[in-house]
């Protein structure tokens, strides 16, 4: 596990509003059997045997769109028109048979443990010719948490977004590189950070090397702990930043675990991109109270996801007294009673881990190779 996670944020708040492009448009309910007449004529002449069953109105900059909801043979249909009862989209419920083969291989790559709620075709209607444009399927995971993932009929997942905790952020994958930093994540190569705690000691440092992981070029972060000054675990970990959006995503770790010298496991290592896992986020550009996302998402190995619970905190440590600090609640579902808190800072990163400190941190002179 990497136990100075830097991570903090609100993935899902700030996706949705740079992301997803959300409109901020007024929707009202209306009664369908005052539609206007050139709509509930469209939805019957395209669904002459559906019952319908609920409409909405949405009006944003003087334009107006209706969203029909109809039963046909026991399955949901909803209906997009304009104010002249054009249709503009379609989406309609099925069944989990009606998927191709390519979209539930799909799945059940990216998402072994999880189970098929529901599944909806989504359509866009161009002069009443309708053109697929994905599915869209329900999820719940292994750890109760519901995600709603949009796929192509080729099997190319667009997008994820969890209902609970962000686990999927792949939209950001193609501005991806291997040096930057945010305000709270230094990943700048010879940056170091010390941390204490009594007889513990936790030095992590950014290296000059690289590594490619699920086909993204990551910086190598390397983090010794040591007890008494003994050896207790070396790992290198590999993070990625975002030039779009200054996110700093987590590819996985390699761990070493020591005793009396010598190397006798690899406790929580893993990989983008293998045996199910993809990458988390350690760092949004935009931190938000309340966010909750995954920084792991390797299944039954490591699963850390972390909630934003303080911002404009205060911090004293021996390196020195921060304000404007984030601080972060930490959980896992493999230890569901189990909770961290860390504190991050602007400009330095993680100066609070648990009862670990931060005593020292700053540019250092890296080993030649």
């Amino acid at each position: 596990m990497w136990k100075v996670f830097l991570g903090c944020g609100a993935c899902l708040a700030m996706t949705a509003a740079a992301g997803f492009g959300l409109a901020f448009a007024d929707e009202v309910e209306v009664p369908v059997d005052k539609l206007p007449k050139v709509v509930s004529e469209a939805v019957t002449k395209k669904f002459p045997k559906a019952e319908l069953v609920k409409a909405t109105k949405d009006e944003e900059d003087d334009e107006i769109e209706y969203e029909v909801t109809v039963k046909e043979n026991g399955k949901s249909i909803d209906i997009t028109l304009d104010s002249e009862g054009d249709i503009e989209g379609l989406e309609k419920e099925l069944d989990l048979k009606d998927l191709p083969k390519a979209v539930v291989d799909a799945i059940e790559k990216r998402y072994s443990k999880a189970t098929i709620e529901s599944v909806e075709a989504v359509y866009e209607v161009d002069d009443g010719e309708e053109e697929l444009e994905f599915y869209e399927v329900q999820l719940k995971t292994s750890s109760g948490d519901e995600i709603e993932v949009q796929v192509k009929s080729d099997g190319t997942i667009i997008d994820s977004i969890s209902e609970d905790w962000t686990s999927d952020f792949s939209a950001d994958k193609d501005s991806l590189v291997s040096t930057g930093k945010n305000p709270f994540f230094i990943l700048e190569p010879g940056y170091q950070m010390v941390f204490e705690d009594d007889d513990e000691k936790v030095v992590k440092t950014v290296t000059d090397e690289t590594k490619v992981v699920d086909g993204i070029e990551c910086r190598v972060v390397e983090e010794r702990e040591t007890k008494n000054g003994k050896l207790v675990e070396f790992s290198r970990n590999y993070f990625a930043i975002s030039k779009r959006t200054g996110s700093v995503y987590y590819f996985g770790e390699d761990v070493d675990d020591y005793k009396n010298d010598k190397v006798v496991g690899h406790h929580g290592s893993w990989l983008a991109g293998k045996d199910g896992a993809q990458f988390g986020l350690m760092m949004p550009g935009l931190p938000l109270m309340n966010g909750r996302f995954y920084q792991e998402v390797a299944p039954k190995v490591a699963e850390d996801r972390a909630e934003i619970i303080g911002l404009g905190v205060s911090i004293k440590t021996p390196a020195g007294q921060f304000k404007n600090c984030v601080k972060m609640e930490e959980t896992t579902p493999l230890e569901p009673n189990v909770k961290e808190y860390k504190v991050y800072a602007p400009g330095v990163g993680c100066v609070q881990d648990g009862d670990l400190k931060l005593v020292k941190y700053g540019k250092v002179e890296l080993p030649k190779h």
